[in-house]
């Protein structure tokens, strides 16, 4: 189990583009930067300060003077409301604003920088929840992807921690684009500070979610072999008609036939297999593009055609087939759009969850403590 009394958390800002020249000035807040552990400065509070790659180090200057040549950089907030701002140079990129500490060395064997947002739990959340989710939802959605973020950054704690950090700042963790900006969401995670959802075992879920369901979640354990208790199919009537509840894709017929005959060796030449393969419906979420006794996965023709989802249907039209799809992603778990739909309805956060997930309770980390210590 991780640490879940965890206050602070390492993410790793501007990992997608490795970055050798960067630019941090103060946003808010008195700071002081550390090199190797010793203090260059007594504050900073309005100063530039680059930093480039030099060989296996790190060089800082500030407009004023040479700062020097440090293997780790470390800016620390004095304050609790301390943020700067942090831009890369090179390559350009725009300004970003991280609240609290800042970790700046040479990534090993690459030469880029490794930066590290050392950062309050419930922050990070807050800015991994305008990310993820944007600013047009209701409160009460917000209070959902907080719990569900929160549990997520727990439930991963250690996920990037060979390479020094706890998670980065890119979507296979959480998409995270620093300090959150709308006040409606900074106080909806505070207001469910410190909850996570568990299993029956006090055990952290994994708090998958998706875009759109396309009407029905799926089961873990049909795309990714593994069986969850708490990531069970439901059918979700709330997600049907938002704005990825539907989708379509045309190609053409001899590119589909092709396909399945190179890379699956489906019988194409069969005139009853090939009409099949040309008119196929789910009625409900299948696991198996199917026909006798060849099982072709679903989520392989999703990737190898780009999909929006595996919850498609196949028609001919002419010299085309066109994919008639429902929902957008994955389908484990949480549906996004279908939870803002029913937090627009008057659902609650707690109604939300325990409608996506099944056999979860939703528990203080205090409560996890408890438990864990009891166990010990």
């Amino acid at each position: 189990m991780p640490a879940v009394n965890a206050s602070t958390i390492d993410i790793r800002v501007l990992s997608e583009i490795q970055p050798v020249s960067v630019v941090v000035s103060v946003n808010s807040g008195k700071y002081l930067l550390m090199g190797d552990g010793r203090a260059l400065s007594d504050t900073l509070s309005a100063t530039l300060l680059e930093v480039k790659i030099k060989g296996d180090s790190v060089v800082a200057k500030t407009m004023e003077k040479l700062l020097g040549t440090y293997k780790t950089l470390y800016l620390s907030g004095l304050q609790p409301n301390c943020s700067f701002k942090l831009k890369s140079i090179i390559p350009s990129m725009g300004t970003r604003i991280y609240d609290d500490n800042l970790i700046l060395t040479k990534e090993r064997d690459k030469n880029q920088f490794l930066l590290i947002n050392r950062v309050d739990m419930e922050k990070y959340v807050a800015g991994v929840v305008e990310a993820e989710s944007g600013t047009v939802a209701t409160d009460e959605f917000y209070k959902v992807q907080s719990i569900l973020c929160r549990t997520y950054a727990l439930y991963s704690f250690a996920k990037h921690g060979a390479e020094g950090f706890n998670l980065c700042d890119q979507v296979h963790c959480q998409a995270f684009k620093g300090r959150v900006k709308d006040h409606r969401i900074a106080l909806a995670s505070m207001s469910t500070k410190d909850q996570v959802a568990v299993d029956n075992d006090m055990k952290l879920i994994s708090t998958t979610f998706c875009s759109n369901c396309g009407g029905q979640t799926v089961n873990s354990e049909d795309l990714w072999g593994k069986p969850s208790s708490c990531l069970k199919s439901v059918k979700d009537s709330f997600c049907i008609h938002m704005p990825h509840a539907r989708w379509e894709r045309k190609i053409s017929i001899e590119d589909w036939k092709n396909y399945l005959e190179l890379k699956h060796k489906y019988p194409v030449h069969d005139s009853v297999s090939f009409s099949y393969a040309l008119n196929c419906s789910q009625a409900g979420r299948l696991v198996y593009f199917t026909d006798n006794n060849l099982k072709i996965p679903l989520k392989s023709i999703r990737s190898d055609f780009q999909l929006k989802s595996t919850f498609f249907s196949v028609e001919q039209r002419r010299d085309s087939i066109v994919f008639k799809g429902r929902g957008y992603g994955h389908g484990v778990g949480l549906c996004q759009e279908g939870a803002m739909n029913m937090a627009k309805m008057g659902y609650t956060y707690k109604e939300i969850l325990s409608f996506y997930y099944r056999n979860i309770n939703l528990v203080n980390l205090d409560s996890m403590e408890f438990f864990r210590d009891g166990e010990e």
